[in-house]
């Protein structure tokens, strides 16, 4: 069934105004002129487009004041009552454009709102079914320490216990020891997730930033190979020492580089790059992670929880490395630009005595 053909608006608009005028110029209407005028108005406001309305409003106040200069209006009626009637029909022109356009932006807001309010309601239902997945998480936490404490101690005395009187091979002995190394590392961050679960404060230690940053690297070194990223990174020296729980800060750095990976990832092969730098000033430690992925991103809701430009995104880690930051005392932020993408924070310098 074919469907009828409506015509816009504004086009409806037009020709009532048209006929208006056309009517206008051959009876005396005088001020009777505003209504079938404020009907136009009233169509031309209902255009998706804003400026159709004012303007169909300006046309028919110039033709309600011009109608004048081409018909004098008919009949004995004085002259100072004909203007005084055509200036009643502009000024009830002018006040229907100004109610029709304050009612559309308090439409528009109530959609806003409506909008604002649809999304809150998921974020909190969100929310909810976080809570629920950390206290899970916080039980799985006390239940895995203990097997993560003997997968390390069994690579230990594998090392140990391998062909005595024979030397290991150094491939056997680097892997025993990557796996005494990550089940320990996976350990910290349980005890990092059970003293959340317990709001307990973090313990802080003095942390070199360059070792963080080579053991980020280093985790995420088979990402880096796999999208065909170059990571370059540069020290900041003996100098670059913060108070810090290191797993923490190992997991805002590697956040910030996995975040960096996965935006070079579709890039051509001259923009598949990362950097990590760290400087020492007076006071702070400054690290920065700067990529050549597409940037354009919008810095004031970056940070925002479930906000994410990633598909299968959460939208936390960024929240979560910033609250960590700011728990240290420091600051994280954003700095795009249409050809990079530069995220930085800084912490207080541990000072030598």
């Amino acid at each position: 069934m074919p469907v009828p053909l409506r015509p816009p608006p504004w086009v409806l608009s037009l020709l009532l105004v048209a006929v208006v005028f056309t009517i206008d110029l051959s009876l005396p209407l005088g001020v009777a002129s505003a209504v079938p005028y404020t009907f136009a108005v009233l169509l031309a406001l209902a255009d998706r487009r804003a400026w159709v309305g004012p303007v169909v409003a300006g046309l028919c106040g110039v033709l309600t004041i011009g109608k004048l200069g081409i018909v004098h209006d008919r009949g004995e009626t004085e002259m100072w009552k004909v203007i005084a009637n055509r200036c009643l029909a502009v000024f009830a022109i002018g006040i229907t454009t100004l109610l029709g356009i304050l009612q559309r932006k308090a439409a528009t807001a109530r959609e806003r709102a409506e909008e604002l309010l649809r999304t809150h309601q998921a974020d909190l239902a969100h929310v909810g079914r976080l809570s629920l997945l950390g206290q899970v998480a916080a039980g799985l936490a006390h239940e895995l320490n203990q097997p993560l404490s003997a997968i390390g101690l069994q690579a230990e005395l594998a090392r140990r216990w391998a062909n005595p009187g024979e030397p290991l091979r150094p491939e056997v002995a680097d892997a025993l020891a990557e796996i005494a190394g990550q089940s320990a590392r996976a350990a910290d961050i349980i005890r990092g997730i059970r003293r959340l679960a317990r709001r307990d404060p973090p313990g802080t230690d003095p942390v070199a930033v360059d070792e963080v940053m080579r053991a980020a690297v280093a985790l995420l070194g088979w990402q880096a190979g796999r999208v065909g990223a170059a990571v370059r990174v540069t020290a900041g020296g003996p100098q670059a020492v913060v108070e810090a729980d290191r797993v923490q800060l190992e997991q805002v750095l590697v956040n910030l580089l996995q975040n960096a990976l996965d935006a070079v990832a579709g890039m051509p092969d001259a923009r598949r790059w990362v950097e990590l730098t760290a400087r020492a000033d007076a006071d702070t430690v400054t690290v920065q992670v700067r990529d050549g992925g597409p940037g354009g991103f919008d810095p004031a809701r970056l940070f925002q929880p479930f906000y994410t430009t990633k598909a299968g995104g959460l939208g936390l880690g960024l929240a979560i490395s910033r609250g960590i930051v700011e728990a240290h005392g420091g600051r994280l932020w954003a700095e795009p630009s249409p050809d990079s993408t530069e995220f930085a924070f800084t912490l207080f310098r541990v000072r030598e005595d």
